[in-house]
């Protein structure tokens, strides 16, 4: 098998988590033989170009990265009638436009129903990555992830969907306040009785503005004829379009307002997943390993994740760690499996230090703030302190 395609491997009911990785097994599975090539279930830590998809060609011994590219190489080498009648200019530009208005429009759209939402991402998008990966890699590249993903998502306004956040920032803010002196209030005593909106997931509350952020786009993406346009296009169009209507989440809006509302769209998923994915989705020719599974190799990947998110560290690592993978790969020879070994072992102390100091009252701070418990008449607090100073004066004869 000359060609090896690696990429986000299968979840959420479908070949892959990853857009362009979807619509990169759909390309391959329609145009290139079976006995051709080989899927490599992966991540952007595992393979050179850090970037998924990426194709590697063992005749030319040279590395493809994302979508575009990989289909271009493919027309290059191979005979794909289908896919290679030339194309005129219109068609090139609406090509360009597609592809454009799927990462821009869609692709935000995607990242508010599996990422954003705390209970989607939680419940499903989470563990289907942690499958994916070998361990320990689901403690560190999922959040980067899903961290670079909300950031493509920003500028739409959702992010009072990530309940996560919200709960860190409210805990912050009371660690702030005890830090400042401010005597802490127990919940309870302030409880009172909370409506039906309080009560309400962050989905369901903005329901409204998210089919409508939907329906801005899927009237978009429906008025194309997507059967109508060429092999690789169709293929990154069902892709987005799957991701939005096939994942079974507990926050289903974007499913169901497709459902309700584009039928069309809809039938080309499912028409096309049927014509395209004959067999199951274990069926497909899947590497028996998981790219690059070394006990060392895994070590060295979780340990540059670690460092990564190291604050105040974790930028100048990544720089230093770019202009290392600039001059060349790093060798797996002894002196390199020594230098993973170190990271590694850097990484698991790291994690236990921080673990620990979060555990432990932080007596390195510049300023400490001891408070003296008031002590409580009636149960009143300070109020009831002062009573009870009354009560042993002359004020009360």
């Amino acid at each position: 098998m000359s060609l090896q395609l690696h990429v986000w491997g299968p979840g959420l009911g479908l070949a892959s988590v990853d857009a362009e990785c979807l619509a990169s097994i759909a390309f391959f599975s329609r145009f290139v033989d079976a006995g051709e090539y080989v899927l490599i279930q992966s991540s952007p830590s595992a393979v050179p170009t850090h970037q998924l998809p990426a194709l590697y060609d063992v005749n030319t011994q040279s590395w493809h990265s994302g979508f575009p590219s990989i289909t271009h190489h493919l027309q290059a080498i191979l005979i794909l009638p289908e896919v290679q009648q030339q194309p005129t200019r219109k068609t090139r530009s609406d090509a360009v436009a597609y592809a454009s208005y799927l990462a821009q429009h869609a692709l935000p759209l995607i990242t508010l129903s599996l990422y954003v939402s705390s209970a989607n991402y939680t419940t499903t998008v989470r563990p289907a990555y942690s499958a994916i990966l070998p361990f320990p890699l689901g403690w560190t590249e999922p959040p980067a992830l899903r961290a670079a993903m909300v950031r493509r998502a920003e500028h739409l306004g959702m992010s009072s969907l990530d309940a996560d956040a919200d709960a860190e920032r409210e805990e912050n803010a009371q660690r702030a306040e005890a830090a400042a002196g401010w005597v802490q209030v127990p919940r309870g005593l302030l409880a009172r009785k909370r409506g039906v909106g309080e009560l309400l997931a962050p989905e369901q509350k903005a329901r409204i503005r998210l089919e409508g952020l939907a329906r801005e786009v899927l009237d978009v993406l429906a008025a194309v004829d997507w059967d109508g346009q060429d092999g690789a296009m169709q293929c990154l169009a069902w892709a987005y379009l799957a991701l939005m209507l096939v994942p079974r989440v507990p926050r289903a809006w974007l499913r169901e307002t497709m459902m309700r509302d584009y039928e069309g769209l809809c039938a080309f998923v499912e028409r096309s997943m049927e014509r395209w994915f004959v067999d199951e989705v274990q069926a497909l020719p899947w590497s028996d390993k998981k790219a690059q599974d070394g006990v060392v190799r895994v070590g060295g990947r979780f340990a540059n994740g670690l460092l990564g998110d190291v604050p105040g560290l974790g930028q100048a690592w990544r720089r230093w760690l770019a202009r290392r993978r600039g001059r060349g790969a790093l060798k797996m020879d002894g002196e390199g499996s020594g230098e993973l070994l170190r990271i590694a072992g850097a990484g698991v102390v790291l994690v236990t230090s921080a673990l620990l100091w979060r555990k432990i009252p932080q007596f390195g701070a510049p300023v400490q703030i001891w408070q003296r418990e008031i002590p409580s008449f009636l149960g009143i607090g300070a109020a009831g302190l002062m009573l009870s100073g009354l009560a042993g004066s002359d004020a009360w004869i």
